[in-house]
């Protein structure tokens, strides 16, 4: 599957939507979310919660309400 579908993610009193690729890994997956060209990369930990990557190399700071929004999205999928 490596066509992104739009992930809508409700932050600050508006939607965005954000491309979102699912990337088999073994038995498990990961979801590469494009943020303005910026590909941040879910996967969930051994505990089941998601955990975030960034291996963008762009050391800007990113929203960390609007990662925790989208934390919130996939938990509630």
């Amino acid at each position: 599957m490596n066509d992104p579908i739009l992930l809508p993610v409700d932050y600050l009193g508006e939607t965005h939507e954000f491309p979102v690729t699912i990337v088999p890994l073994g038995y498990a997956y990961r979801l590469h979310v494009d943020l303005d060209g910026r590909i941040l990369i879910f996967e969930k930990d051994d505990q089941g919660k998601y955990r975030v990557i960034d291996h963008s190399g762009d050391h800007s700071k990113i929203d960390k309400g609007l990662v925790a929004a989208i934390v919130s999205t996939l938990e509630a999928l």
